[in-house]
């Protein structure tokens, strides 16, 4: 019997603090087993846009690294700000673009972020899009014990519940369970739904408004910070209501950089599963929307 042949799927670059040394190397781990490789430390996942050429919200993930470094791993004298991790990270980023090119103008890179205690790793994938355009979340009880750092412990922590995404499953929801069960977020995502409130306004998506965990409940991802933005832009009332309503809701979506808005077509709890309405007419406008800065609010890289 012909045994079978491991295809490289990603490329990891490594820097070392201590002697400044990069060095690259084609690996068969998926963005999880990456992750899961990183020991204690900070991450983010970043993606590109206009085929390879551009990284979305750079300066947001910039940020989070700053952010999430401070809170995890740094003592008074080692606090870096958003230009550090820049002047760091372009330069590795642009190296592995390099060495993993994209073929054509849709093909992007999702590129994780692994910020240790001496060193950063960092893992170039292809980014693959559910191919129906929408998807299947799965409410399971449970809530991220620090929701607001990246910290790696986290995917150590979740892996357990990774478990349960079986296709046609995309996530996993996190809810709390009580008098009025509530929802947080995905293990990986944001999670929204909406709201009809009024019938005969213009465009039809002024007809919704949005419903969020509160903020201090949650990562607050960025494209969730996006949405977030677009609905203050386009005057859309967000209400932040974490209480799960089937009665009410009209659609649902999750949003991550690799996602950007991913619809939900079905929910599945322990007590059945739920239709939503992937067409729901704010659900499309955010969705379009985000695509549509996809270049406005990129960077060249």
């Amino acid at each position: 019997m012909t045994a079978s042949t491991t295809y490289p799927q990603s490329l990891v670059i490594n820097y070392d603090y201590k002697t400044g040394k990069v060095t690259e190397q084609a690996s068969t781990m998926n963005a999880k087993e990456f992750m899961l490789s990183g020991g204690q430390g900070v991450y983010t996942a970043m993606r590109t846009v206009c085929g390879g050429s551009r990284i979305f919200l750079l300066d947001d993930h910039l940020q989070r690294i700053s952010n999430s470094h401070r809170m995890v791993l740094a003592d008074s004298e080692q606090q870096k700000d958003p230009e550090h991790w820049r002047n760091l990270l372009v330069p590795i980023i642009r190296r592995g673009l390099e060495s993993f090119k994209s073929t054509t103008e849709n093909d992007d890179r999702k590129i994780t972020i692994l910020v240790g205690a001496d060193h950063v790793s960092l893992q170039l994938t292809e980014l693959k899009a559910p191919l129906n355009g929408v998807c299947w979340v799965k409410f399971v009880q449970g809530k991220r014990h620090n929701p607001m750092a990246k910290d790696l412990q986290w995917v150590h922590d979740r892996e357990k519940l990774e478990k349960q995404i079986i296709s046609p499953i995309n996530e996993i929801v996190l809810i709390e369970s009580g008098p009025e069960t509530r929802v947080y977020e995905g293990l990986s995502s944001n999670f929204f739904a909406t709201r009809r409130v009024s019938e005969d306004k213009q465009p039809g998506y002024a007809n919704f408004e949005l419903l969020s965990a509160p903020l201090d409940s949650v990562l607050l991802g960025t494209i969730m910070k996006l949405v977030l933005r677009i609905c203050e832009r386009d005057c859309i009332k967000v209400v932040y209501d974490s209480r799960v309503d089937f009665s009410r809701w009209s659609g649902a979506f999750v949003s991550s950089t690799s996602r950007l808005v991913l619809p939900v077509s079905k929910i599945i709890t322990d007590c059945g599963e739920h239709l939503m309405d992937s067409r729901d007419p704010l659900v499309v406008h955010l969705l379009e929307s985000v695509k549509g800065l996809a270049r406005e609010q990129s960077t060249e890289i």
